[in-house]
């Protein structure tokens, strides 16, 4: 018997190699947001220390929580980041070369991470209705009441710069273009042709006598050198 695994290289589609560009890309943006959640968190962790100089008798009650606070709303959505950015940058060699495990890996990171996204405006949208219908006079200035009072407050507020404005607007263009970035990956690698590519289909299997033989170039198949052995054999005279 002679076994032939001829097996030609398939064409890797554009469309894949474009995904594994996009995901470095997202990659970069998201250390860019990762840079701009710590930056932030030093900028804010210095003007709580400057409020803290300039309010005599401040309650340090009130300068540890401010601090603490800091700390977690950074290190929360720090560490979210930073695990889809280890995921995706594990991901984007495996993907390239062709592996569905890792092309599945890539569309769990991208549907986890847009629902993480949406949620704060989803939760935030179901809640309108239940303080209109608890409260009808309600408004969102009444949050701040608890602040009133505090000179602590007061000066850490009042001394924020165009910095703080600069902070918030740039996550949030960073967020927007990693999100985008992100859709685009899943898309491209959901498409007919990177779908064939990672999967190709199997041709169906034709029996020839005790071998399988497939009928199509590319899978490993037997070829017997004798094939008359296995045509019906007339009884001799």
């Amino acid at each position: 018997m002679t076994l032939i695994t001829a097996d030609p290289p398939r064409p890797r589609p554009v469309t894949v190699t474009v995904a594994f560009w996009l995901q470095l890309a997202a990659v970069l943006t998201l250390l860019a947001l990762l840079g701009l959640l710590v930056a932030h968190a030093v900028y804010y962790d210095g003007l709580i220390s400057r409020a803290a100089e300039l309010v005599p008798n401040v309650d340090p009650g009130e300068v540890s929580g401010e601090r603490v606070g800091n700390v977690v709303t950074t290190a929360v959505p720090g560490v979210v980041v930073l695990v889809v950015v280890l995921w995706l940058a594990a991901t984007a060699l495996p993907m390239l070369r062709g592996s569905n495990v890792a092309r599945i890996f890539v569309f769990v990171a991208g549907g986890a991470h847009l629902l993480l996204c949406a949620s704060p405006f989803l939760a935030g949208a179901a809640m309108i209705p239940l303080f209109i219908a608890s409260d009808p006079g309600y408004a969102p200035e009444d949050d701040l009441v608890w602040a009133e009072g505090s000179t602590f407050y007061d000066t850490l507020y009042n001394n924020t710069t165009p910095a703080e404005d600069a902070f918030m607007a740039g996550q949030a263009a960073v967020t927007v273009i990693e999100v985008v970035l992100l859709l685009a990956i899943v898309v491209l690698l959901a498409v007919p042709p990177a779908s064939r590519w990672f999967v190709p289909p199997r041709p169906p299997v034709l029996p020839v006598g005790p071998y399988a033989v497939y009928p199509y170039a590319g899978y490993p198949y037997l070829v017997c050198p004798d094939p008359s052995v296995h045509l019906p054999q007339e009884p001799k005279a």
